[in-house]
């Protein structure tokens, strides 16, 4: 192997010395094997974790380190390229590992820190607060927010709906307040900037998302499945995910996706409408539900990476991934309660588990990363019902979740138009 690497290095020397004229310089004998692979586990699961925190450790009072990582994401991932290529270059390279590496720091770590949501959380100058009425507890479908919360929600509500207002902008007023509250959540009090982030995320969904009335209709009044989405059966075979898989045990509704056993297509035009329509109406029957519950709904996100390997490694599958990513991250925000990854390689695991002893309780009660063992933990946080599609259901039945034995999904009264 080394003097395969040897003969390479001399043949470069020697074609670079025919051009320049000069003797090249000896080879330096190469580092040693295991050398690329141990730093490019190490610096992955740095980088997910840091990810991790950055995502769900937005208090206060960790602002100040969730800025310094993010000032440097995008340098240790431009940094985390040549030691991905080396890995690449080893042949006793962990297909496993390549392609946790892969997806994970190409796809998630670099697009999910991103966003604005990174500033520092704090509470808008009177001068810069947008004025509006006195606001009621209602506007908000029922109390959910804080007095100071409520405020800016009530304010950014009437801003909105003097002119111009967004087309797009959602006909129910309860609706709306939900939206911002899921805004105030994540960047803070600061009512100008809530109604930029806002009006940002509708232009977004209005250029981007595919044209799916009949989808934000049902999603007014039922669950719906993956396969109903644009595209769904086509993608059932590509892309294994239970749209609504129960609810975890603190009444979160579960969305389970089985990653390692993904088959990415060579063409992604037919998965970008299917998984931003999925993404999308997720989030519709997320905000309806939370008007009519009066409780802000948020995921309980599941991830199993039981298969993953090298055929997640593709520039098409790495494209995807992190469009996907920056678009769920910065246009749907405060969208989930807990996110845990199953069957997650033994190094990942352990790695995660000597980190976790220095984040933050906020971090470590939102983010869990099991091995092969993690049906005894997951039973603490979820239902019998949802441990189904966790570990029996196929992956055409996980597709159509929350219908089980071939159930057709029932098709409500009037669901041409959308209720509001």
């Amino acid at each position: 192997q080394h003097l395969r690497r040897l003969r390479v290095q001399t043949m470069i020397l020697s074609a670079l010395a025919r051009v320049t004229g000069r003797s090249p310089a000896p080879p330096l004998p190469p580092p040693p094997p295991a050398f690329p692979i141990a730093v490019a586990a190490a610096a992955t699961v740095a980088l997910v974790v840091a990810a991790l925190f950055i995502m769900v450790g937005r208090r206060r009072k960790e602002n100040v380190l969730a800025s310094v990582l993010a000032s440097s994401w995008r340098v240790a991932n431009v940094a985390l390229l040549p030691v991905l290529l080396l890995t690449v270059a080893e042949p006793r390279a962990s297909p496993l590992l390549l392609g946790v590496m892969a997806v994970a720091s190409l796809g998630a770590a670099s697009c999910l820190i991103g966003t604005a949501s990174l500033r520092p959380a704090k509470s808008a100058p009177p001068s810069r607060a947008l004025s509006a009425p006195s606001p009621t507890p209602d506007d908000c479908g029922g109390g959910m927010a804080t007095p100071d919360e409520l405020a800016v929600i009530y304010a950014v509500k009437h801003s909105l709906r003097q002119s111009p207002p967004p087309p797009n902008l959602p006909e129910d007023g309860k609706v709306v307040a939900v939206q911002l509250l899921r805004v105030v959540r994540e960047h803070g009090t600061d009512a100008r900037a809530v109604e930029r982030v806002y009006r940002r995320a509708l232009a977004w969904k209005r250029d981007n998302l595919p044209d799916k009335p009949q989808l934000d209709a049902l999603a007014e009044s039922r669950w719906l499945c993956a396969a109903e989405m644009p595209h769904g059966e086509w993608a059932v075979g590509h892309w294994p995910i239970g749209f609504h898989c129960g609810y975890s045990k603190s009444g979160s509704p579960v969305k389970i996706e089985r990653l390692g056993a993904c088959a990415p297509p060579s063409d992604t035009k037919l998965l970008y409408p299917y998984y931003l329509a999925l993404v999308d109406t997720l989030q519709r029957r997320l905000d309806r539900t939370s008007v009519t519950s009066g409780r802000l709904q948020q995921t309980y996100e599941l991830f199993d990476l039981a298969g993953l390997g090298t055929h997640m490694v593709t520039f098409t599958t790495l494209s995807f991934t992190k469009d996907v990513m920056l678009a769920f991250a910065t246009h749907y925000p405060s969208s989930f309660s807990k996110a845990v990854v199953i069957n997650a390689p033994s190094f990942m695991e352990r790695l995660y588990r000597i980190l976790s002893t220095v984040l933050p309780a906020s971090v470590k009660a939102k983010v869990s990363i099991l091995g092969a063992e993690y049906e005894a933990e997951l039973a603490n946080d979820l239902t019998p019902e949802t441990l189904y599609w966790v570990t029996t259901a196929s992956h055409a039945q996980l597709c159509r979740a929350p219908f089980r034995d071939g159930a057709a999904p029932a098709q409500p009264a009037g669901s041409s138009r959308a209720v509001r």
